[in-house]
């Protein structure tokens, strides 16, 4: 029931950010209303400008939750949840960027200056390596726990996590950094709604999306490979196991595989599932409009990146609902009871 319940908000958030688009669609082919290519109506520019600004309270509010409950309370501090913690703060560092862009959707303008323009459209690559590279190092420590248990105490120690953590933070800022060294620029475009990059070399800014696009590709086959292997592994485990569980439920103690990773493996999958889900339409239209040269509407482009936003918040909400430990913590906080030390 709470799995359906993050997903059914998951969906519903989805959906809404498809209202603007589904507007203009009606108008233009249903009732042969002439959209300008780069124009929003009234309806429109409230409606994203709403939908950013709240995307951007709950993605501050769910991931300063995270970051604040993993300072208060010692027991979260796992080797697994330190991956969580360098993901919600790299959602934090997108929320404040969503904030300017919700402000430039209403005023339907960008009014922070060129220069701004230039860091928002670089925090926002920055940060899509940061978020896709983490989810594979969870992927590769749920495998380790649950497929490779004896080997995972010697490759995730805290030293080794702490490493891995910053080499992909410094490896994505090298790869964002090296692309930004040719002629790249990032434009405000009122239908996109966010500094976009752009280029007077297409073949270059054709290269650019389609490597961003690839390397999403390869990292989330890669995360799909690794909790398949656990899911495998874990049902290998059940049938094997549970009917002497049950014969023997008072006298055996302990199994190869221990519960309670099982069930941080289900968050960090649902996690995932809801990144993937909330990607899936920025990479599609990217390839179509510049892999295969197809124009796209701006109001169906708007619609990733709404569905972009959205997964910075998800990740909190999914934490909330299926992690008791940070649930607990998190009603601390929220009701402003004392933490645990």
């Amino acid at each position: 029931m709470k799995a359906f319940r993050v997903s059914f908000a998951a969906v519903f958030s989805f959906c809404v950010s498809w209202i603007p688009a589904g507007v203009l669609i009606i108008l233009e082919y249903g009732f042969a209303v002439s959209i300008p290519s780069t124009a929003r109506i009234l309806s429109a520019v409230v409606t994203h400008t709403v939908l950013l600004a709240c995307t951007s309270l709950l993605s501050l509010t769910g991931n300063a939750l995270v970051c604040v409950a993993f300072y208060r309370n010692r027991s979260l501090r796992t080797i697994t949840n330190f991956y969580v913690l360098s993901l919600a703060l790299a959602d934090l560092m997108m929320a404040v960027m969503s904030a300017f862009g919700a402000v430039a959707s209403g005023l339907d303008r960008w009014p922070f200056g060129f220069t701004f323009c230039q860091f928002h459209g670089f925090v926002s690559v920055y940060w899509g390596q940061v978020s896709t590279y983490t989810l594979v190092l969870t992927s590769i420590n749920r495998y380790f726990c649950v497929v490779k248990p004896q080997k995972y105490p010697l490759y995730f120690t805290r030293k080794r996590t702490f490493f891995s953590i910053i080499a992909v933070w410094t490896s994505s800022l090298v790869v964002t950094v090296s692309f930004h060294i040719a002629p790249l620029v990032y434009e405000w475009t009122s239908g996109i709604l966010y500094c976009r990059a752009t280029s007077n070399d297409e073949r270059f800014l054709g290269i650019f999306y389609v490597f961003f696009c690839s390397i999403f590709t390869v990292t989330m086959i890669i995360v799909i490979l690794g909790y398949f292997s656990v899911y495998r592994h874990v049902s290998r485990h059940n049938i094997a196991i549970v009917p002497s569980l049950r014969r023997e439920a008072n006298r055996q103690q302990g199994t190869p595989i221990n519960a309670q990773e099982i069930k941080i493996s289900k968050v960090l999958f649902a996690a995932v599932f809801g990144y993937c889900i909330c990607w899936v339409p920025f990479i599609v239209t990217l390839i179509l409009e510049f892999g295969f040269q197809v124009s796209i509407p701006f109001y169906v482009q708007s619609l990733y990146t709404f569905s972009v936003t959205i997964s910075s918040w998800i990740n909190p909400v999914i934490y909330g609902f299926m992690n008791r430990a940070m649930r607990k913590e998190f009603g601390k906080l929220i009701f402003c009871r004392k933490g645990s030390e």
